[in-house]
């Protein structure tokens, strides 16, 4: 076991270095540069809708996650039920690669419940998880993917970065009022 130990820290002290050598063998500052702003992505800032996630450069990942999403029926059944009573707050950014996860699931499942979608507000921040306005302020808006799910103006209960469960059996849980508190709630 030891030896196992050893060879991996070998291997991981290599690659290391070997990626440390690669930085140094950049030609120029000016090269280095050009290779940070090809990487850096351009993200929605501020209110939005879902045709914008719809165009590049998000929909390589929205319509395959909005595709590949196949929600369980049983807690469908349940959102079906219950999901109209709700205005429902995204705040999401399109840098982030939890909502980037999270966010077509919530799509399909509004469309799979015929929601209104009159009632989603959708908020997009940037890396800062900040907007130009500060609303995300009065949401106390930290982490996204977070899902506020409001009845009669105030708020019930909200998703926030990850499913405890699954991201249906949450959000069937959130709708029908059940006992559910986001892993963030106590802090």
């Amino acid at each position: 076991m030891t030896n196992k130990f050893v060879l991996i820290l070998f291997g991981l002290l290599i690659n290391c270095n070997s990626s440390t050598e690669k930085v140094s063998e950049k030609e120029s500052r000016e090269e280095i540069q050009e290779e940070l702003s090809y990487n850096q992505e351009t993200y929605l800032l501020g209110g939005f809708e879902r045709k914008d996630l719809e165009q590049s450069p998000y929909s390589y990942w929205f319509e395959s996650g909005y595709k590949n999403y196949q929600p369980e029926a049983e807690h469908m059944k349940v959102i079906k039920e219950n999901i109209s009573d709700y205005e429902i707050v995204l705040f999401m950014g399109t840098w982030c690669s939890d909502s980037q996860l999270e966010v077509p699931k919530l799509y399909k499942i509004l469309d799979l419940a015929n929601y209104d979608y009159s009632k989603l507000t959708s908020i997009a921040v940037d890396p800062d998880k900040e907007t130009p306005n500060h609303i995300e302020e009065d949401y106390e808006v930290n982490l996204v993917p977070t899902i506020i799910f409001r009845k009669n103006g105030e708020e019930v209960n909200r998703f926030v970065e990850f499913a405890l469960e699954t991201f249906e059996e949450d959000l069937a849980d959130i709708v029908s009022q059940k006992a559910y508190q986001n892993p963030y709630a106590d802090f």
